[in-house]
Protein backbone atom coordinates (compact mmCIF):
# COMPACT_ATOMS: atom_id res chain seq x y z
CA UNK A 1 0.00 0.00 0.00
CA UNK A 2 1.52 3.40 -0.83
CA UNK A 3 2.18 5.72 2.25
CA UNK A 4 -0.26 8.03 1.71
CA UNK A 5 -3.06 5.51 2.30
CA UNK A 6 -1.89 5.20 5.76
CA UNK A 7 -4.36 7.48 7.99
CA UNK A 8 -3.83 8.56 11.48
CA UNK A 9 -0.48 9.68 10.84
CA UNK A 10 0.46 10.26 15.08
CA UNK A 11 3.09 12.91 16.86
CA UNK A 12 6.02 10.83 16.38
CA UNK A 13 7.58 9.47 19.92
CA UNK A 14 11.40 9.65 21.31
CA UNK A 15 13.49 7.95 23.42
CA UNK A 16 13.30 4.55 22.14
CA UNK A 17 16.03 1.55 22.74
CA UNK A 18 16.73 -0.63 19.90
CA UNK A 19 18.51 -4.19 21.48
CA UNK A 20 21.60 -2.96 23.64
CA UNK A 21 22.36 -0.13 21.11
CA UNK A 22 21.02 1.90 24.10
CA UNK A 23 18.70 5.05 24.22
CA UNK A 24 18.48 6.97 20.07
CA UNK A 25 17.15 10.74 20.65
CA UNK A 26 16.18 11.55 23.95
CA UNK A 27 13.93 14.12 23.47
CA UNK A 28 10.69 13.74 26.08
CA UNK A 29 7.29 12.92 24.54
CA UNK A 30 4.88 15.59 24.60
CA UNK A 31 2.49 15.80 27.67
CA UNK A 32 -0.13 15.99 24.67
CA UNK A 33 0.90 12.83 23.17
CA UNK A 34 -0.87 9.39 23.48
CA UNK A 35 1.37 7.23 25.28
CA UNK A 36 2.54 3.98 23.42
CA UNK A 37 0.95 1.08 25.76
CA UNK A 38 3.31 -1.32 26.81
CA UNK A 39 2.21 -4.98 25.71
CA UNK A 40 1.96 -7.30 28.89
CA UNK A 41 4.66 -9.38 29.20
CA UNK A 42 5.21 -12.42 27.05
CA UNK A 43 6.75 -15.92 26.73
CA UNK A 44 10.21 -15.75 25.03
CA UNK A 45 11.34 -17.32 22.08
CA UNK A 46 14.89 -18.54 21.63
CA UNK A 47 16.67 -17.21 18.48
CA UNK A 48 19.09 -19.30 16.66
CA UNK A 49 21.17 -17.39 13.29
CA UNK A 50 23.04 -20.16 10.91
CA UNK A 51 23.30 -22.11 13.89
CA UNK A 52 24.20 -20.30 16.37
CA UNK A 53 22.51 -19.02 19.76
CA UNK A 54 21.76 -15.60 19.99
CA UNK A 55 22.04 -13.77 23.26
CA UNK A 56 18.35 -11.77 22.45
CA UNK A 57 15.36 -13.44 22.65
CA UNK A 58 11.91 -13.07 20.65
CA UNK A 59 8.69 -12.79 21.87
CA UNK A 60 5.51 -14.07 21.28
CA UNK A 61 2.61 -11.64 21.00
CA UNK A 62 -1.11 -12.51 20.31
CA UNK A 63 0.67 -15.45 19.17
CA UNK A 64 2.76 -13.51 16.90
CA UNK A 65 6.65 -13.91 16.94
CA UNK A 66 8.12 -10.77 17.07
CA UNK A 67 11.64 -10.19 16.19
CA UNK A 68 14.55 -7.86 18.22
CA UNK A 69 15.63 -5.52 15.47
CA UNK A 70 18.74 -5.30 16.50
CA UNK A 71 19.70 -8.97 15.61
CA UNK A 72 18.90 -7.40 11.73
CA UNK A 73 22.87 -5.69 12.68
CA UNK A 74 24.41 -7.86 14.95
CA UNK A 75 23.51 -11.41 13.30
CA UNK A 76 22.88 -11.03 10.13
CA UNK A 77 25.27 -7.45 9.31
CA UNK A 78 22.49 -5.54 8.21
CA UNK A 79 22.95 -1.42 8.31
CA UNK A 80 21.10 0.01 11.10
CA UNK A 81 20.55 3.69 11.44
CA UNK A 82 18.23 5.76 13.41
CA UNK A 83 16.65 9.38 12.11
CA UNK A 84 16.02 11.35 15.34
CA UNK A 85 14.13 13.67 12.92
CA UNK A 86 11.61 11.90 12.01
CA UNK A 87 11.92 9.07 14.80
CA UNK A 88 12.51 6.35 12.00
CA UNK A 89 14.55 3.55 12.28
CA UNK A 90 15.82 2.12 9.08
CA UNK A 91 17.07 -1.21 8.71
CA UNK A 92 19.20 -2.57 5.25
CA UNK A 93 19.85 -0.90 2.43
CA UNK A 94 18.43 -1.28 -1.86
CA UNK A 95 14.71 -2.21 -2.21
CA UNK A 96 14.90 -4.00 0.73
CA UNK A 97 15.39 -1.57 2.75
CA UNK A 98 12.78 -1.30 5.64
CA UNK A 99 11.86 1.81 7.65
CA UNK A 100 10.01 1.92 10.79
CA UNK A 101 8.33 4.69 12.13
CA UNK A 102 7.51 4.99 15.41
CA UNK A 103 4.69 7.35 16.67
CA UNK A 104 3.06 7.13 20.28
CA UNK A 105 0.42 5.08 17.37
CA UNK A 106 2.75 2.75 17.27
CA UNK A 107 5.06 1.64 14.74
CA UNK A 108 4.45 1.55 11.37
CA UNK A 109 6.29 -0.67 8.73
CA UNK A 110 7.61 0.62 4.65
CA UNK A 111 9.90 -1.05 2.34
CA UNK A 112 10.69 1.37 -0.59
CA UNK A 113 7.80 4.12 0.41
CA UNK A 114 4.98 1.19 0.47
CA UNK A 115 3.50 0.66 3.69
CA UNK A 116 3.11 -3.09 5.10
CA UNK A 117 -0.01 -4.28 5.75
CA UNK A 118 -3.12 -4.98 4.33
CA UNK A 119 -7.12 -6.43 5.74
CA UNK A 120 -5.41 -9.67 6.74
CA UNK A 121 -1.68 -9.09 7.53
CA UNK A 122 -0.25 -7.15 10.66
CA UNK A 123 3.84 -6.50 9.58
CA UNK A 124 3.74 -3.35 12.63
CA UNK A 125 6.45 -3.56 14.53
CA UNK A 126 6.43 -3.32 18.48
CA UNK A 127 8.25 -1.59 21.70
CA UNK A 128 8.88 -4.22 24.03
CA UNK A 129 10.51 -3.39 27.39
CA UNK A 130 12.26 -0.57 25.36
CA UNK A 131 13.48 -2.73 22.40
CA UNK A 132 12.45 -2.59 19.11
CA UNK A 133 10.31 -5.59 17.45
CA UNK A 134 9.01 -6.52 14.25
CA UNK A 135 7.05 -9.75 13.22
CA UNK A 136 9.79 -12.61 11.70
CA UNK A 137 6.33 -12.44 8.90
CA UNK A 138 7.82 -9.14 7.70
CA UNK A 139 11.40 -10.99 7.56
CA UNK A 140 10.06 -13.53 5.88
CA UNK A 141 7.56 -11.96 3.33
CA UNK A 142 9.93 -8.97 2.36
CA UNK A 143 13.56 -9.52 3.54
CA UNK A 144 14.87 -12.97 2.36
CA UNK A 145 14.79 -14.46 5.27
CA UNK A 146 13.41 -17.90 6.66
CA UNK A 147 13.09 -19.68 9.93
CA UNK A 148 12.43 -23.17 11.28
CA UNK A 149 10.16 -23.26 14.67
CA UNK A 150 10.66 -26.08 17.06
CA UNK A 151 7.59 -25.68 19.53
CA UNK A 152 8.72 -28.40 21.74
CA UNK A 153 11.91 -25.87 22.72
CA UNK A 154 10.31 -22.94 21.68
CA UNK A 155 13.62 -22.11 19.13
CA UNK A 156 13.34 -20.52 15.87
CA UNK A 157 16.12 -21.31 13.70
CA UNK A 158 16.86 -18.34 11.59
CA UNK A 159 18.60 -18.16 7.75
CA UNK A 160 18.92 -16.39 4.71
CA UNK A 161 16.84 -17.69 1.78
CA UNK A 162 18.86 -18.14 -1.83
CA UNK A 163 17.34 -15.35 -4.06
CA UNK A 164 17.89 -15.15 -7.42
CA UNK A 165 21.22 -13.87 -8.84
CA UNK A 166 19.91 -10.96 -10.20
CA UNK A 167 20.31 -7.36 -8.63
CA UNK A 168 17.37 -4.93 -8.47
CA UNK A 169 17.57 -1.29 -8.70
CA UNK A 170 15.12 1.69 -8.14
CA UNK A 171 15.37 4.53 -10.63
CA UNK A 172 13.50 8.14 -10.20
CA UNK A 173 11.18 9.91 -12.40
CA UNK A 174 10.90 13.77 -10.33
CA UNK A 175 9.74 16.41 -11.17
CA UNK A 176 8.25 19.48 -9.32
CA UNK A 177 6.53 23.09 -9.78
CA UNK A 178 3.37 25.52 -8.75
CA UNK A 179 1.40 22.70 -9.96
CA UNK A 180 2.56 19.46 -8.88
CA UNK A 181 4.95 17.28 -7.09
CA UNK A 182 5.84 14.00 -9.00
CA UNK A 183 8.32 11.08 -7.74
CA UNK A 184 7.96 7.87 -9.45
CA UNK A 185 10.08 4.89 -8.36
CA UNK A 186 10.68 2.21 -10.69
CA UNK A 187 12.55 -1.23 -10.89
CA UNK A 188 15.46 -1.97 -12.98
CA UNK A 189 17.10 -5.39 -13.26
CA UNK A 190 21.01 -5.93 -14.30
CA UNK A 191 22.75 -8.94 -14.01
CA UNK A 192 20.30 -11.62 -15.73
CA UNK A 193 22.37 -14.24 -18.30
CA UNK A 194 19.15 -13.37 -20.79
CA UNK A 195 20.17 -10.02 -21.41
CA UNK A 196 16.84 -10.33 -24.43
CA UNK A 197 14.67 -11.28 -20.73
CA UNK A 198 16.40 -8.60 -18.85
CA UNK A 199 15.55 -6.09 -21.26
CA UNK A 200 11.43 -7.11 -21.85
CA UNK A 201 10.85 -6.78 -18.19
CA UNK A 202 12.76 -3.59 -17.87
CA UNK A 203 10.92 -2.48 -20.44
CA UNK A 204 7.49 -2.99 -18.83
CA UNK A 205 8.42 -0.94 -16.05
CA UNK A 206 9.97 1.52 -17.64
CA UNK A 207 7.03 2.10 -19.70
CA UNK A 208 4.67 2.28 -17.21
CA UNK A 209 6.65 4.50 -15.65
CA UNK A 210 6.69 6.94 -18.49
CA UNK A 211 3.17 6.55 -18.68
CA UNK A 212 2.15 7.59 -15.53
CA UNK A 213 4.95 10.55 -15.82
CA UNK A 214 3.10 12.28 -18.96
CA UNK A 215 -0.33 11.30 -16.97
CA UNK A 216 0.77 13.33 -14.41
CA UNK A 217 2.20 16.36 -16.60
CA UNK A 218 -1.27 16.56 -19.00
CA UNK A 219 -3.07 16.49 -15.60
CA UNK A 220 -0.69 18.96 -13.51
CA UNK A 221 -1.41 21.93 -16.97
CA UNK A 222 -5.10 21.27 -16.28
CA UNK A 223 -4.94 21.74 -12.73
CA UNK A 224 -7.79 23.46 -11.15
CA UNK A 225 -7.42 26.51 -9.04
CA UNK A 226 -9.76 26.36 -6.85
CA UNK A 227 -7.24 23.28 -5.42
CA UNK A 228 -5.20 24.71 -2.50
CA UNK A 229 -1.91 22.58 -2.74
CA UNK A 230 -0.30 21.15 -5.51
CA UNK A 231 -1.28 17.92 -6.95
CA UNK A 232 0.86 14.92 -6.06
CA UNK A 233 1.69 12.05 -8.09
CA UNK A 234 3.69 9.15 -6.66
CA UNK A 235 5.08 5.88 -7.55
CA UNK A 236 6.20 3.26 -5.56
CA UNK A 237 6.37 -0.75 -5.66
CA UNK A 238 7.45 -3.72 -3.46
CA UNK A 239 9.41 -7.11 -4.29
CA UNK A 240 7.18 -9.58 -2.83
CA UNK A 241 9.04 -12.45 -4.55
CA UNK A 242 12.58 -13.31 -6.05
CA UNK A 243 12.89 -16.89 -5.78
CA UNK A 244 13.09 -20.08 -8.02
CA UNK A 245 13.24 -18.24 -11.54
CA UNK A 246 10.28 -15.97 -10.59
CA UNK A 247 10.43 -12.31 -9.67
CA UNK A 248 6.81 -10.76 -8.35
CA UNK A 249 6.67 -7.04 -8.20
CA UNK A 250 3.62 -5.08 -7.20
CA UNK A 251 3.42 -1.04 -8.18
CA UNK A 252 1.51 1.29 -6.89
CA UNK A 253 0.78 4.95 -8.32
CA UNK A 254 -1.33 7.49 -6.18
CA UNK A 255 -2.63 10.32 -7.26
CA UNK A 256 -4.19 13.72 -5.32
CA UNK A 257 -5.97 16.40 -7.58
CA UNK A 258 -8.37 18.04 -5.17
CA UNK A 259 -10.80 16.13 -2.46
CA UNK A 260 -11.05 14.40 0.39
CA UNK A 261 -8.68 11.86 -0.73
CA UNK A 262 -6.21 10.58 -3.42
CA UNK A 263 -6.25 7.44 -5.17
CA UNK A 264 -3.66 4.54 -5.80
CA UNK A 265 -4.08 2.16 -8.36
CA UNK A 266 -2.13 -1.05 -7.65
CA UNK A 267 -1.12 -3.60 -10.41
CA UNK A 268 0.80 -6.83 -9.67
CA UNK A 269 3.53 -8.36 -12.42
CA UNK A 270 4.95 -11.81 -11.85
CA UNK A 271 7.89 -12.74 -14.29
CA UNK A 272 9.79 -15.56 -15.61
CA UNK A 273 13.33 -14.83 -15.55
CA UNK A 274 14.27 -17.43 -18.00
CA UNK A 275 12.06 -15.55 -20.90
CA UNK A 276 10.83 -12.24 -19.64
CA UNK A 277 7.18 -13.55 -20.01
CA UNK A 278 4.63 -12.52 -17.71
CA UNK A 279 3.77 -15.40 -15.53
CA UNK A 280 -0.33 -15.56 -15.71
CA UNK A 281 -2.58 -17.00 -13.00
CA UNK A 282 -3.47 -19.63 -15.14
CA UNK A 283 -0.37 -20.83 -15.87
CA UNK A 284 0.30 -20.48 -12.02
CA UNK A 285 -2.67 -22.52 -11.68
CA UNK A 286 -1.33 -25.21 -14.45
CA UNK A 287 -4.70 -24.04 -16.61
CA UNK A 288 -6.48 -26.02 -13.68
CA UNK A 289 -10.29 -25.55 -13.87
CA UNK A 290 -10.55 -27.82 -10.07
CA UNK A 291 -7.55 -25.36 -8.96
CA UNK A 292 -9.57 -22.12 -10.09
CA UNK A 293 -12.77 -23.61 -8.68
CA UNK A 294 -10.83 -24.26 -5.18
CA UNK A 295 -9.42 -20.53 -5.32
CA UNK A 296 -13.06 -19.13 -5.99
CA UNK A 297 -14.52 -20.97 -2.85
CA UNK A 298 -11.72 -20.01 -1.01
CA UNK A 299 -11.66 -16.51 -1.93
CA UNK A 300 -15.42 -16.16 -1.23
CA UNK A 301 -15.24 -17.45 1.88
CA UNK A 302 -12.43 -15.01 3.22
CA UNK A 303 -14.29 -12.00 1.36
CA UNK A 304 -17.29 -12.41 2.92
CA UNK A 305 -16.34 -13.55 6.71
CA UNK A 306 -14.50 -9.83 6.14
CA UNK A 307 -18.11 -8.04 5.11
CA UNK A 308 -17.24 -7.83 1.14
CA UNK A 309 -20.52 -8.89 0.16
CA UNK A 310 -21.64 -5.81 -2.57
CA UNK A 311 -20.03 -5.80 -5.25
CA UNK A 312 -18.08 -8.68 -4.84
CA UNK A 313 -18.99 -11.69 -7.57
CA UNK A 314 -16.19 -14.04 -6.67
CA UNK A 315 -12.76 -15.11 -8.59
CA UNK A 316 -12.78 -12.06 -11.59
CA UNK A 317 -11.35 -13.68 -14.77
CA UNK A 318 -8.73 -11.00 -15.24
CA UNK A 319 -8.09 -11.25 -11.43
CA UNK A 320 -5.52 -9.08 -9.87
CA UNK A 321 -2.71 -10.99 -8.00
CA UNK A 322 0.90 -11.15 -7.30
CA UNK A 323 2.78 -14.11 -5.46
CA UNK A 324 4.37 -14.20 -2.00
CA UNK A 325 6.44 -16.55 -0.11
CA UNK A 326 3.37 -17.81 1.85
CA UNK A 327 1.43 -18.38 -1.63
CA UNK A 328 -0.99 -16.88 -4.41
CA UNK A 329 -2.28 -13.17 -3.60
CA UNK A 330 -5.40 -12.07 -4.78
CA UNK A 331 -6.33 -8.55 -4.22
CA UNK A 332 -9.00 -5.78 -5.11
CA UNK A 333 -8.61 -1.85 -6.29
CA UNK A 334 -9.88 0.50 -3.91
CA UNK A 335 -13.82 0.97 -3.83
CA UNK A 336 -14.13 -2.43 -6.10
CA UNK A 337 -15.40 -4.33 -3.00
CA UNK A 338 -15.65 -2.11 -0.50
CA UNK A 339 -15.38 1.40 0.47
CA UNK A 340 -11.84 3.06 0.54
CA UNK A 341 -10.93 2.88 4.32
CA UNK A 342 -10.94 -0.81 2.96
CA UNK A 343 -7.77 0.10 1.25
CA UNK A 344 -6.96 -3.24 -0.85
CA UNK A 345 -8.67 -6.22 0.08
CA UNK A 346 -6.30 -8.51 -0.31
CA UNK A 347 -6.28 -12.38 0.22
CA UNK A 348 -2.89 -14.95 0.74
CA UNK A 349 -3.49 -19.02 -0.64
CA UNK A 350 -0.80 -21.69 -0.52
CA UNK A 351 -0.56 -22.97 -3.83
CA UNK A 352 -0.74 -26.78 -1.88
CA UNK A 353 -4.58 -25.89 -1.26
CA UNK A 354 -5.21 -25.69 -4.90
CA UNK A 355 -2.68 -27.85 -6.43
CA UNK A 356 -2.50 -31.67 -6.46
CA UNK A 357 0.45 -32.47 -4.17
CA UNK A 358 3.88 -31.88 -5.64
CA UNK A 359 2.52 -30.06 -8.58
CA UNK A 360 5.00 -26.90 -8.73
CA UNK A 361 3.24 -23.80 -9.42
CA UNK A 362 6.27 -22.57 -10.82
CA UNK A 363 7.14 -25.28 -14.17
CA UNK A 364 6.28 -22.60 -16.38
CA UNK A 365 9.20 -20.50 -15.53
CA UNK A 366 11.88 -23.26 -15.33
Amino acid sequence: MNKRMKWGAAVLAAGVLIGNAGVIGGSQVSAAAKPVVKPAAQPGVTLKYNGKVLSLQGKLVDGVTMIPVSILRDAAGLPLSYNPGTKTYTVGSGVTKLNLEVSDYGVNAYINGSYLGDNSNNYEGKLIDSKLYVPFKLLNDYMGFQGVYNASSKTLSLSQRQMNQVTISTELIKASDANATVLIRYPQLSGLDNADAQEAINKVFKDKADAFAAEAKAKAKKRDAKVEHPYEFDGTFLVTYNRQGVLSIVTDSYEYTGGAHGMTARVGYTFSLKDGKQLTLDSLLHNSADAKTKLDKLLKQKATKDGFTDGFNGLKKDADFYVKESGLTIFFQQYEIGPYAAGFPTYTFNFSDLLPKGTDPFEAAK
